[in-house]
């Protein structure tokens, strides 16, 4: 009987430890928390079902509808993944895995297969609500649903290494916390909920200089009617434009991330994962 490679073993083990994952998480009161916060952006939605941007050139629904699709892979992708690293750092998850053959790798593709059912499962009720409450907003044809789709997993694969990268750098929960604070303001000024056009052109400079401006274009290109790139830069969704970049960070990002994943693992001991403790029991962070 041939024994199974090391690579199968190590898939076998991500996918275990995955599954275990998500119905710990869905089945808590976080978990569950995160998608009852779809009732929130539904009743949103629900109030501003009648107001549209520019003179009614989209409706501002579903102008907000696709942004908060977009935002949900952003969050998902960079402060989940970035905020257990963290957690897993410190409570000497990291340590353990570091410990078992292969237990890294093994591990950190857990994440990979976690992380688009964590983009996923709390906008899918906003997706159903939508269709009820939007008519229109959603695909209507498979071609759409094939298009939002695949934007979904490009998406995913575009941020998802700079979350581990966030995790990576940075070694305690207040460093972490100013750079999801920073990435707030980021999302802010990326026009994933309303028109970048609004904002002076400099300001327009910065936000194509993110990846979430791009994400959010993207989700718009599919969902919104060819009229809405009337208020977009360029008055084009510029669908290539968009791809070649979200290609280019997760490029980047997938060259970047195991460096410095790798780093981290490396200064892992039982003394840090103890100073860790002792900071958390002394400080609360």
């Amino acid at each position: 009987m041939t024994r199974p490679s090391v690579a199968a073993a190590v898939v076998r083990a991500a996918w275990r430890q995955a599954r275990t994952t998500l119905v710990h998480k869905y089945t808590s009161a976080t978990g569950i928390t995160s998608v009852g916060m779809a009732l929130v952006v539904l009743v949103v939605l629900w109030f501003v079902r009648d107001m549209d941007f520019q003179d009614g050139a989209v409706a501002a629904g579903g102008y907000i509808f696709t942004g908060f699709l977009a935002f949900g892979v952003i969050a998902a992708a960079v402060m989940g993944v970035s905020g257990e690293l963290q957690t897993e750092r410190e409570d000497g998850t990291l340590l353990r895995a570091k410990a078992v053959p292969h237990g890294m790798s093994g591990h950190l593709l857990a994440k990979l297969i976690v992380a688009p059912f964590d983009a996923l499962l709390p906008i899918l009720p906003v997706v159903i609500g939508a269709a009820l409450l939007l008519p229109g907003t959603m695909p209507t044809d498979p071609w759409r649903w094939l298009l939002l789709g695949l934007v979904f997993l490009l998406s995913v694969a575009a941020m998802l290494p700079w979350g581990a990268v966030l995790g990576s750098v940075f070694t305690s929960m207040i460093g972490l916390a100013w750079s999801m604070m920073a990435m707030y303001v980021v999302a802010a000024v990326s026009g994933v909920f309303y028109p970048v056009t609004a904002l002076p052109v400099w300001l327009q400079w910065v936000a194509q200089a993110t990846p979430l401006y791009w994400i959010g274009l993207a989700v718009r290109a599919v969902l919104l009617p060819e009229s809405a790139a009337a208020i977009e830069i360029g008055g084009q969704w510029r669908s290539g434009l968009t791809v070649a970049v979200l290609v280019g960070w997760a490029v980047i990002g997938l060259v970047v991330a195991p460096i410095l994943l790798r780093r981290m693992a490396r200064r892992q001991s039982g003394s840090v994962v103890a100073a860790a403790r002792d900071r958390v029991l002394s400080r609360g962070y």
